[in-house]
């Protein structure tokens, strides 16, 4: 009668304590990016672009470029800027300011809307990845 007892506690008791030791999971953070505002800078030699950017705690490296371009008359404005490295990543959402000049010799950018090209780039323990985002933005003063 002992044994049964023994077993049937034994029996009932292991998976309690292999659900009780299981490890647990980690969830990483996958890189996000977006625009969130533009602003016309120094009579529109350039845009101050902001981006809300999501990178896990664990990147090793983050950087993060962008393009706009807008349309002036018959002629097409562009311009590039990045930001690398970018500051820790914290897994949460993180708003980083790329300034993106004007291509030199061409015509100023002015308010109202533009393309915008994003690109962020997340290396870590894992390896690489690259993430991007191509929207309409509109360039205030």
């Amino acid at each position: 009668m002992r044994r049964r007892l023994f077993a049937l506690i034994l029996l009932l008791g292991l998976p309690v304590l292999a659900v009780g030791v299981a490890a647990p999971v980690s969830a990483q953070t996958s890189p996000t990016i977006a625009f969130t505002s533009a602003t016309l800078i120094a009579k529109g030699a350039g845009v101050d672009v902001d981006v809300a950017i999501t990178c896990d705690v664990s990147t090793s490296f983050a950087g993060v470029s962008v393009t706009v371009t807008q349309r002036s008359g018959n002629v097409v404005v562009d311009g590039s800027g990045s930001v690398s490295p970018l500051s820790p990543c914290t897994g949460e959402p993180q708003t980083v300011t790329v300034r993106v000049l004007a291509a030199a010799g061409g015509r100023p950018f002015k308010v109202g809307e533009a393309a915008a090209t994003g690109h962020l780039d997340v290396c870590g323990p894992s390896g690489c990845e690259s993430v991007n985002t191509i929207e309409t933005i509109r360039i205030r003063r």
